[in-house]
């Protein structure tokens, strides 16, 4: 069990970063940032907020559709999106304060590859 753990608390962080590295660059996002960072411009609300809006509503429709209440299940899910919301939004301001968002688009296009890396071997330890 400690590895497991272990192995989703890595991801989780490792997802978040790479999220939040693709978002500062601004060249290109997973599906569901992708559609946070649009929101955000739209609303006004922060991208972890948005997603953490999108991933409970998630959470409750995959309630819906396994046809009987999971207590356990909604309770993890909730709590993954919390932390990966918050995450996504602390990776964000800190590479978008560290001048990433300024960088020629040749280096921003390799940090948004390199995120979308992060993010996949990120999904692959969970």
């Amino acid at each position: 069990m400690p590895v497991r753990i272990t192995g989703l608390i890595l991801g989780l962080i490792l997802n978040a970063f790479g999220n939040g590295l693709c978002i500062s660059a601004d060249m290109g996002s997973g599906i569901w940032t992708a559609a946070a960072v649009n929101l955000n411009k739209i609303f006004g609300l922060s991208v972890g907020m948005i997603l953490c809006i999108i991933g409970i509503l998630n959470a409750l429709t995959n309630q819906f559709l396994i046809k009987r209440f999971d207590g356990k299940r909604l309770v993890g899910e909730v709590l993954y999106i919390l932390f990966f919301s918050s995450f996504v939004d602390i990776f964000t301001n800190i590479l978008n304060a560290s001048g990433i968002p300024n960088f020629p688009m040749f280096i921003r296009a390799i940090l948004s590859c390199l995120g979308v890396v992060f993010f996949c071997v990120a999904i692959s330890l969970y």
